[in-house]
């Protein structure tokens, strides 16, 4: 998406992409939800995170608890990514 998700919101309902669509099924899920007129939205990595060593693709295990502790830390990005993201990543905030 190019939309940066910066907040959580009460009154919306969040979606995991469950579908990697970077290589067989290219842009698959973006499509459906612009067909749908459904919002998407991407994590800020690039706003709280100065290098990750791995892909920015997260598994939806690592998405669901981002958006849990991002709740619970009053949408504080970077203290959630800093506890959420595994150790083989490397991500320096």
């Amino acid at each position: 998406s190019e939309t940066t998700l910066d907040r959580l919101e009460d009154d919306k309902i969040y979606v995991i992409g469950g579908i990697v669509d970077r290589n067989r099924l290219k842009r698959v899920a973006m499509d459906r939800a612009n067909t749908l007129g459904v919002a998407t939205a991407k994590f800020p990595l690039d706003v709280h995170l100065a290098k990750m060593s791995s892909t920015p693709v997260l598994a939806c295990n690592h998405v669901f608890n981002l958006l849990i502790k991002c709740r619970e830390y009053g949408n504080d990005w970077a203290k959630a990514l800093e506890e959420v993201l595994p150790s083989r990543k490397e991500a320096i905030l």
